[in-house]
């Protein structure tokens, strides 16, 4: 039996990162931040539970994350 595809951040390309949805608003994290904040090795299926990444206004959980490309594409 293989093993689950599980995508990490690091599977991220340069250019994209992950934008989070909470009541509050939308709050986009670029590639470089990520790696930062939870690890390249961090699983992207999980990756809204991880309390680095809710919400400093309400204090909450994402409601939901979508990856999208970030518009200027620097990474350092």
């Amino acid at each position: 039996m293989n093993p689950p595809i599980t995508f990490t951040v690091a599977d991220l390309a340069r250019d994209e990162g992950l934008a989070f949805r909470c009541f509050c608003g939308t709050r986009t994290f670029r590639r470089h931040e990520l790696v930062a904040l939870v690890g390249a090795d961090a699983r992207l299926n999980h990756i809204g539970l991880r309390r680095e990444l809710w919400c400093a206004t309400c204090r909450e959980p994402p409601l939901d994350g979508q990856i999208v490309v970030v518009e200027d594409g620097s990474d350092t």
